[in-house]
């Protein structure tokens, strides 16, 4: 492991569990659910988070077939006519990326961490390492409003343990 990226690691190790301890407790029809006509349901983010989780592997040079293609490319929106999988089936493709993140993780060296990446992050690192620390950032925040969801929907507040 880096120590530039070792950070960064403790961050996406505690998304991992962050994410799992949102799911307990929402049912499926809950998840779909959507507090207003200007927001996304908890299903959606769930799905949107898995997907991004996967395209982190990309920028760390582990490109691996998304389960979620075409769903969210492009700042795609909330659309009640698409199909989402399963809360089941996405804790499993959750689980199932985090384990090739922990690889990846391990696996990346600094040459590629600073060479340039093709996304330019609003944090102004346009370096690999430094898109990667913004999607950590990002997937953080996701987990944060399917806390607040799943807080509006069970009534019970995401575990940290």
């Amino acid at each position: 492991m880096n120590k530039s990226i070792s950070y960064l690691e403790s961050i996406f190790n505690l998304n991992t569990r962050l994410f799992n301890n949102t799911l307990a407790g929402v049912g499926e029809e809950q998840s779909k659910e959507r507090i207003s006509d200007h927001s996304n349901s908890f299903l959606w983010i769930a799905t949107h988070t898995v997907w991004a989780r996967y395209n982190i592997l990309s920028f760390l040079g582990k490109p691996v077939t998304n389960p979620y293609p075409g769903k969210f490319e492009n700042f795609k929106p909330y659309d009640a006519a698409d199909k989402y999988p399963s809360l089941a089936e996405i804790k499993e493709e959750w689980n199932k990326a985090s384990h090739l993140l922990k690889d990846a993780l391990g696996a990346v060296n600094e040459e590629h961490l600073s060479a340039d990446s093709p996304l330019k992050s609003p944090i102004g690192d346009f370096t690999m390492g430094g898109t990667i620390a913004f999607l950590a950032q990002h997937e953080s925040y996701d987990i944060g409003q399917l806390g607040f969801l799943k807080k509006y929907l069970t009534k019970e507040a995401m575990a940290y343990n």
